[in-house]
């Protein structure tokens, strides 16, 4: 049996050429290279799994938790005050800042 030779039309339009926005232009002009976006999981060796970047059960909140053990300085004897409560003041201290 002989293989058909008839071509059929496309169903749809031939896709058109997108249009570069104003940034891509400027970058291809440039020569930058296109920005890498950040992954909302990281990965945690403690725990051996990915967990979220932020939020809930975030690797910053996993790293507080597990700063279980901590060295007594000057400044902590001179202020009177526990290492961990003394941290928590610094960080409060921090973001008022």
């Amino acid at each position: 049996m002989p293989i058909s030779k008839t071509v059929l039309p496309r169903e749809k339009r031939c896709p058109k050429e997108e249009v570069k926005t104003r940034w891509e232009k400027f970058r291809d002009e440039k020569g930058l290279a296109p920005r890498k976006r950040r992954g909302r999981l990281v990965y945690d060796p403690i725990q051996k799994d990915w967990v979220p970047r932020w939020g809930k059960g975030s690797i910053k909140k996993l790293a507080e938790g597990d700063n279980w053990l901590m060295h007594e300085k000057p400044k902590h004897v001179i202020t009177g005050m526990n290492p961990f409560d003394y941290a928590r003041k610094e960080k409060k201290g921090e973001l008022e800042k």
